[in-house]
């Protein structure tokens, strides 16, 4: 997944499309939403973001170095901090190779000393497309934007590549890395002279650094203790928590899990299952528990498990459980006397 900020970001520059809520749509996203920084979105429908507002530049293509270039460290938070008060770009770096992600779960920085340079990988699962290629294009792109406001605006790394292979236009790169990008690489990466990653950055503070540093240790840690639990069951487990409210609605669900709406109904299609099919479980699931676990008058069962009339609640239940959830609680009970 990677965050709604950069959706965000490419659609405020999409300067040549004239009705951007059309681009909002593609990514399931609202201004609203987007602007919610624990909001994820899938990389599919980030590639068709970039491949819409590349249409409307093509075939000189800017909007993304238009993005790379504004951005700020500040906007990362803690991630960002980090990288401005690390005392060298070395540290910067291999911060950077830790904690992205954070806020982008399909790529991999990795930085290498090699000699006389200092080389930064990136890599992600290979895709045939060009949104692809721009997103990867973006990446090294806000790399070095980041360093540059961590040390000088001048920074120029000795060598940028690749994978893919690119048409169109590549004069916004240039320009914006201050060298022509190699195309067709064996890895896409950046590298620098080895005295430009041990100078001492611009605004470096080491306490302020291993503060930054320990609060995202800790964020990556909590979130490496978090079970990997399968779509389905996180899914069924969030509309269980709002059923009393009645059945809530996809995108409500989508953006508690952090994506849009379509790219849930897509991701649950390739499982072979239905949202409804989900409400329907996680109705049985509650109903379960409340009926045989509780107390409660099935009237309030009803209610709880997003039901508007009892009747409708009893005949889902008897074709749940193939008893009436009285019988249910009564055969419930008395194999609890008898035991």
């Amino acid at each position: 997944m990677i965050s709604a900020f950069y959706a965000r970001k490419q659609i405020e520059q999409a300067v040549n499309v004239p009705d951007v809520s059309a681009l909002y749509d593609i990514v399931s996203l609202t201004p609203e939403s987007a602007a919610d920084p624990t909001a994820m979105i899938h990389p599919d429908d980030y590639h068709s973001l970039m491949e819409a507002i590349a249409a409307s530049e093509w075939p000189d293509l800017r909007f993304h170095m238009r993005v790379c270039a504004g951005m700020r460290c500040d906007e990362f938070g803690a991630f960002g901090l980090a990288i401005k008060s690390a005392p060298t770009l070395r540290h910067s770096l291999k911060r950077i190779g830790r904690y992205t992600r954070l806020h982008n779960q399909i790529s991999e920085f990795v930085a290498l000393d090699r000699g006389e340079v200092f080389c930064w990988t990136h890599r992600k699962p290979w895709i045939a497309r060009l949104g692809s290629h721009l997103s990867n294009e973006a990446a090294l792109a806000t790399t070095l934007t980041l360093c540059r406001e961590a040390t000088t605006p001048s920074l120029t790394p000795v060598r940028v590549q690749f994978v893919h292979r690119r048409e169109g236009s590549i004069a916004a790169l240039v320009e914006h890395f201050g060298i022509e990008p190699v195309f067709g690489a064996e890895l896409d990466g950046m590298q620098f002279a080895i005295e430009e990653i041990d100078k001492p950055t611009a605004v470096g503070d080491p306490g302020i650094w291993q503060f930054f540093t320990d609060h995202l240790e800790s964020l990556l840690q909590a979130e490496e203790q978090q079970p990997d639990l399968p779509l389905d069951t996180r899914v069924v487990e969030e509309i269980a928590k709002l059923l009393s409210g009645g059945v809530p609605p996809l995108a409500e669900v989508a953006m508690t899990l952090g994506m849009g709406a379509r790219t849930l109904q897509r991701r649950l299609a390739e499982r072979g299952t239905t949202y409804q099919a989900l409400v329907d479980e996680a109705r049985r699931q509650l109903a379960h528990q409340l009926v045989g676990g509780s107390q409660y008058a099935l009237s309030e069962i009803a209610f709880l498990t997003g039901f508007s009339e009892q009747s409708a609640f009893i005949s889902a239940f008897k074709r749940w459980e193939g008893q009436t959830p009285r019988a249910f609680r009564q055969a419930g009970a008395a194999g609890s006397g008898a035991g």
